[in-house]
């Protein structure tokens, strides 16, 4: 278990920090990355997300810190968070291709689809919570320092990034996503009586 630990928390402490700031970069300038065109975004972007893996990498024990040791009642909570994680990564993948999931709408020219049925119709961003909870569930299991750090770290970019995506979504969608804004909460559902989005 302890190998297992290691290795989640090595990938994770690499994965994490570098998908944070792919989606910051791409949510900040989003205009003047779809002005630019996805091949070229990507060739500016990649690179400098890749040497950073590599510094990432070679500092993983440093960022990984200390081990607090396998601890199986913190698994037992992770597992537990596991089920509505995936039920929530279910309910979304069952909406979204690949590209939305990868960012192509942010970067290309066309609109894209305003998505506010099934799970978009309880939360606007389900994606988001379920990799909260995905995160705290990997702490828990991984249990070492740095990853406990790395957590609290990516609350406020985190949270700035779905500022910028909710800016970005009134650019692309105006009026209408400003409605679904009022209908919908941000990222928990509410929990009195069930929600229906007006078209």
């Amino acid at each position: 278990m302890e190998h297992i630990r290691y290795f989640v928390g090595i990938a994770m402490i690499i994965v994490g920090p570098l998908g944070l700031l792919y989606w910051l970069i791409i949510h900040s300038w989003a205009r003047w990355w779809r002005a630019c065109g996805l091949i070229r975004t990507y060739l500016v972007i990649l690179p400098g997300l890749s040497a950073l893996g590599v510094l990432l990498f070679h500092y993983r024990e440093q960022l990984l810190g200390r081990d607090l040791g396998t601890n199986w009642s913190l698994i037992g909570v992770a597992l537990v968070l596991c089920f509505p994680m995936i039920w929530l990564e279910l309910q979304y993948w069952r909406q979204l291709s690949v590209s939305t999931l990868v960012g192509i709408p942010e970067l290309s020219q066309r609109k894209g689809t305003l998505l506010r049925e099934g799970i978009y119709g309880v939360v606007r961003h389900p994606r988001y919570l379920s990799a909260g909870i995905g995160l705290l569930a990997e702490a828990l299991i991984v249990n070492y320092v740095g990853f406990y750090i790395f957590l609290l770290l990516a609350v406020p970019p985190g949270c700035l990034m779905l500022v910028l995506e909710e800016r970005e979504l009134v650019d692309r969608f105006g009026d209408a996503y400003r409605k679904y804004q009022r209908d919908v909460p941000c990222i928990f559902p509410r929990l009195r009586g069930k929600h229906r989005v007006q078209d």
